[in-house]
């Protein structure tokens, strides 16, 4: 069975999610279930969705792979709140439902619930977390539960996660050559350690996960875990991914070990260089007397800034750099002036600072005022 994170998009995402995000996978893919030693190689489908309204936050994430006979497939939905309860700390709620099932495999499916205290510092902060889980498996009504702590810390261009777990679990034994009789269960707790990364230019995105589960009752007491994706944009919203994985078992969900490798299509996702566009918040300020003004828009993270306005007569003009901000001097006469940014090739759209009003074409418009 697949893992929660499905075959095409495991993303190594941060504790705090982005405001919104949506992801349709398609493509062909072969998962090797190393437990019975079975294979399945076929098309395969990954839907993953995520929105953040910044006290509430919810995600899915759904995946599978068929083939002559066979099928294999798991979802994931997850929830909960967050809210503030001193400065610069939070308090956040969740619950996950997920559910793994194939033509030749055990169906499982499990309830989660878990709490978390999140100090954010700056552009990166520290969390802890503890959670219970329910699985249904073949076994019957199996618990779980666990604690972790990590740290995040992103920039621009990048984000990088580390996370340490301590978990108790109930795993099934089964007997057979295709694992097909239940001998029983017995307790499993194992501790790991697990980096996480993504790191994007314009036009391509790479998502590693890495780390080591110890399970000093376990067959092999030391077991490595990876998921890489790698994205490459060949239009705004479409893309090439490749992906490679090995996940041990997940004990708490009742997902199999699994391993794989997937090549496909992604769309209806921005590239790296429209999101961070999407997500700049444009700064414009007037320097300067008499006809002849600088002005200058702040834009963090952007590479090209664009304005457009009644002083340009709608064409767009190209600001400069100098240093952070982009700036160009203009003639500007006094009085107010309507007019629109653009980050990088993205939408055009009033600057954060100044306020915006209708235009005649049923859109947004900023009004820059000129003393």
């Amino acid at each position: 069975m697949l893992g929660a994170c499905g075959l095409l998009s495991c993303v190594a995402s941060g504790p705090l999610g982005a405001q919104g995000r949506s992801a349709l996978d398609a493509g062909f893919a072969a998962v090797r279930f190393p437990d019975d030693g079975t294979t399945v190689a076929g098309p395969s489908l990954g839907w993953s969705a995520s929105r953040d309204w910044r006290r509430l936050f919810a995600s899915i994430d759904a995946g599978g792979v068929a083939t002559l006979g066979a099928a294999s497939g798991s979802a994931t939905i997850a929830g909960g709140a967050r809210r503030p309860f001193a400065r610069s700390w939070l308090a956040e709620g969740s619950a996950e439902l997920f559910g793994a099932a194939g033509s030749e495999r055990h169906a499982a499916s499990s309830v989660l619930f878990a709490g978390r205290v999140i100090r954010v510092l700056g552009a990166g902060g520290a969390w802890a977390r503890a959670s219970v889980a329910r699985a249904d498996r073949l076994a019957g009504i199996l618990p779980a539960s666990g604690a972790d702590a990590g740290a995040w810390w992103s920039w621009s261009r990048g984000r990088v996660s580390a996370t340490v777990t301590d978990q108790r679990a109930t795993a099934q034994l089964f007997a057979g050559t295709a694992r097909e009789a239940l001998v029983g269960t017995l307790p499993v707790h194992y501790v790991q350690g697990v980096f996480g990364a993504h790191l994007e230019g314009d036009a391509i995105a790479l998502d590693l996960t890495a780390g080591v589960r110890r399970d000093p009752d376990a067959a092999h007491p030391y077991e490595p875990m990876l998921a890489a994706t790698a994205a490459f944009w060949q239009g705004p919203t479409h893309a090439w991914t490749l992906s490679v994985a090995r996940q041990p078992p997940d004990w708490v969900r009742g997902a199999d070990a699994a391993q794989w490798i997937a090549l496909g299509m992604r769309f209806f996702e921005a590239s790296p260089a429209l999101a961070r566009a999407s997500r700049a918040r444009p700064v414009v300020q007037l320097s300067g007397a008499g006809a002849r003004r600088l002005l200058r828009v702040t834009a963090t993270g952007a590479r090209r800034v664009e304005i457009m306005a009644d002083f340009t007569d709608w064409s767009p003009l190209e600001l400069g750099r100098s240093g952070g901000p982009f700036e160009r001097e203009l003639e500007l006469s006094a009085g107010t002036h309507r007019m629109l940014v653009r980050i990088d090739g993205g939408a055009w759209r009033p600057a954060a600072n100044t306020p915006a009003v209708d235009d005649d074409l049923g859109g947004r418009v900023g009004l820059l005022v000129v003393p």
